[in-house]
């Protein structure tokens, strides 16, 4: 029996009432015809300690063979490594013939286009004639039943005892999101008759009435079986935006006007004009909320066959692809909350991963721990064994890169107490197969285990605030900076550990305590989402910090967008300038302890790092961050410590509301800097202030070197500090150890107490 269950203070796996730590592998055999594979690779792997393997896996309904290609793996893999446990991972993709049998039931543009798409995934590649629709209940349906014929197959197995839970696969690389772009030559999608079925189903629960519809959308006809799908110019904050914001259109001259603000009704700004264009914002949210339906129908197929077994998917990909029309970055909550899924993965972000940097991860794991959930991540780290095209874009050239980049990824996992597993996509097998890294997979897992064997509540003092539906009404690009940029660049170089969550979670009581909230992409808070967030800051007199717009949209209220909402969070009175500005700011107040940190002339408040990227052009020029509109405190109650250089108003807002401390920061974009000396201001334990790597929590620090030199780590209270690849302490009673590394080095530390 597998299930997922609460191990010294945090969910972990168990199989057979034994709990298993990370790490878990995925070995790429199938090339979509027959196998390749390699025994001893496997064998090496499970004598280094890996244990839970998932394998590739198809639907009979799609590949005749699929069983006889499962079978042969499966057996291959107990032969070598007889304890090992499977996790299949099954495609829910249709075969050609349904696809052109129900044209309908595929994504189709609002010109009436249904184009062909090439879908590939691990094991299956094909051109379809059109991308299926990942709302359509029809394709539920017939992939359901597929599902459960393949799954009794499973069951029958003499080794199905090993087969301890099914990880559902659909959509682009099995990864739940739409191959084709959302919009195609002013053409946007999707507006397949299966979408729309959903997306009466979403509103009739959302709205309840037509009448209540036609108020909401203030368009006086849609009804909830017929409602209208918002054609392309209503699409502007979430097409054209990002482009028109960015750069300016028109050409400028010296003695040019500034351009008026760019868009029409149908936006402001960067956001969905929810008064007058609600309807765009429900058409996103729906679009997610219909592929999260379509998990847990397929995880609702398993687990009434097998009660017993661990469901898990792809989803939730808060970063790497378009939050806007991909079907995949919204709905996480409520698969959560379904009661039929144990877990969620994904790989991490496809940049930043080079020696010295940092991978960013893209999902909020700390509301899982919550729900006794996990995220595993497919750790796809990158080594020296990949060709000579891959590894110069992962900037991984020999074993030392490999060891380093390998020690900081675990490193991450660990500390931050996720799941994951390494994941080997070159066909049959080369990324990890080396003696020097069987021996580090080795210590790895000896460390992961006796992890487990202590108290694994983090004891974090920061917390990172997030909301699903604040995704759908704003671009992209500003949900790329609030969410996904600082994760990935910033907040692993504050020296201080951060949990993750969405705000759903300051109403529970299970939720910790800490003592800074930074609230990243909170733009909109019904009357009791405030209510619960405002409840918990004062209750713990925390320091909250708001980025850009908390709250300047309320459902609960008409007008539903306005920016005195912002203040019954904020405790300042906002203000609003309806054009765009960049956001570039400086420290005025040199005295207060947030600003005296930063430098008194230096530029704040824009993305001030190159974008190091896996795909794509590395030589880009800098991310352009843009305010549009600007938001800043008006309020003689406030004290403003940072000002916008080119409007003049105020960047950083700091005082009291009721019992707790208000920070408004007013960029989408913030520094490790910055956030450095909030977390001190806060009174957060700082473990270090060199802007090199940092995971930890109460019982293990990493610090990855993003440049050579003397580190110093210090240390909640005096403790014996070990580093547990050297095998040595560093220092016993000390509350801090100094030491030299080299650039791209790795160093795992255990706190003994």
């Amino acid at each position: 029996m597998a299930q997922v269950k609460n191990h010294n203070g945090r969910p972990a796996i168990f199989i057979d009432g034994k709990p298993y730590a990370p790490m878990m592998a995925t070995l790429r055999t199938n090339n979509r015809e027959n196998l390749v594979m390699d025994e001893e690779y496997m064998k090496r792997l499970g004598e280094s300690g890996i244990k839970i393997f998932y394998l590739i896996c198809d639907t009979l309904w799609l590949k005749p063979n699929a069983i006889e290609l499962f079978k042969e793996e499966a057996e291959a893999l107990l032969k070598a490594v007889p304890d090992a446990y499977i996790v299949p991972r099954i495609g829910m993709h249709p075969t050609n013939e349904w696809i052109k049998e129900h044209p309908e039931e595929c994504l189709t543009y609002s010109d009436g286009s249904r184009p062909s798409v090439h879908l590939f995934s691990e094991s299956y590649e094909t051109d379809i004639p059109m991308h299926y629709s990942l709302c359509s209940q029809k394709w539920r349906e017939r992939a359901g039943e597929a599902l459960a014929e393949t799954w009794n197959i499973l069951m029958k197995l003499p080794y199905a005892e090993r087969i301890i839970g099914c990880f559902l696969c659909a959509g682009g690389t099995s990864e739940w999101y739409y191959m084709l772009p959302m919009e195609r030559g002013g053409a946007v999608a999707d507006h397949s008759e299966a979408f729309k079925r959903h997306f009466t189903k979403y509103l009739t629960k959302k709205y309840g009435s037509d009448e209540n519809l036609q108020k909401a959308w203030k368009d006086g006809v849609s009804t909830l079986e017929n409602p209208k799908i918002p054609e392309p110019d209503k699409h502007f904050f979430a097409l054209q935006c990002d482009n028109d914001c960015a750069v300016p259109r028109c050409k400028m001259y010296s003695n040019s006007e500034v351009p008026p603000p760019y868009g029409n009704d149908s936006n402001i700004g960067a956001f969905a004009n929810v008064d007058t264009n609600r309807a765009v914002w429900d058409f996103y949210t729906a679009l997610d909320d219909g592929s999260a339906d379509s998990v847990i129908y397929f995880a609702n197929v398993i687990k009434t066959l097998t009660p017993e077994k661990l469901v898990g998917a792809f989803y939730g990909y808060n970063g790497c692809t378009s939050f806007l029309g991909m079907g995949n970055a919204g709905g996480v909550v409520k698969i959560l909350d379904s009661g039929l899924v144990e877990f969620l993965s994904c790989p991490d972000v496809y940049e930043n991963r080079h020696i010295g940097l940092c991978e960013g991860g893209r999902e909020h794991q700390d509301s899982f721990a919550l729900r006794e959930k996990i995220f595993i991540v497919e750790q796809d780290t990158r080594t020296h064994h990949e060709n000579r095209y891959y590894a110069d874009k992962y900037g991984v050239y020999d074993l030392e890169d490999s060891v380093n980049i390998m020690k900081r990824d675990f490193g991450r996992i660990l500390c931050e107490d996720i799941q994951g597993w390494w994941f080997d996509q070159i066909l049959g097998g080369r990324r990890y197969k080396d003696e020097a890294l069987y021996s580090l997979i080795s210590k790895q897992q000896q460390i992961a285990k006796e992890s487990f064997e202590r108290s694994r509540v983090k004891g974090n003092e920061i917390a990172c605030i997030y909301d699903e539906e604040s995704l759908f009404m704003i671009s992209s690009q500003s949900s790329r900076e609030l969410v996904e940029l600082t994760r990935n660049y910033e907040l692993p170089r504050v020296g201080a550990p951060v949990d993750y969550y969405y705000h759903n979670d300051m109403a529970l009581e299970s939720m910790p305590k800490y003592k800074m909230y930074i609230f990243f992409n909170t733009l909109s808070l019904s009357d009791s989402e405030r209510k619960a967030i405002l409840d918990k800051l004062n209750r713990e007199k925390a320091v909250a910090v708001w980025m850009y717009a908390p709250g300047v949209v309320n459902p609960d209220k008409t007008p539903s967008f306005n920016p005195e909402y912002m203040k019954e969070l904020t405790g300042f009175s906002m203000e609003m300038i309806n054009e765009r500005f960049d956001a570039k700011f400086r420290a005025t107040d040199r005295n207060h302890p947030i600003t005296k940190a930063l430098d008194a002339r230096k530029i704040y408040g824009t993305f001030d790092r190159k974008r190091i990227m896996a795909f794509g052009d590395n030589d880009r020029a800098r991310w352009e961050t843009y305010l549009y509109p600007l938001f800043y405190a008006n309020d003689e109650s406030a004290e403003n410590i940072a000002t916008f250089v080119l409007s003049g108003k105020p960047a950083i807002s700091v005082g009291k509301n009721g019992d707790f401390t208000s920070v408004y920061y007013g960029s989408k974009s913030i520094s490790c800097d910055t956030l450095r000396a909030m977390a001190k201001f806060a009174g957060c334990h700082i473990y270090s202030d060199s802007n090199d790597v940092i995971y930890a929590n109460d019982n293990y620090v990493t610090i990855h070197a993003s440049e050579s030199g003397v580190k110093t780590i210090r240390f909640k209270q005096k403790s014996n500090i070990y580093e547990v690849y050297e095998n040595k302490y560093y220092g016993k009673n000390v509350d801090e150890v100094t030491f030299d590394m080299t650039f791209g080095q790795t160093k795992m530390f255990r706190i003994d107490r």
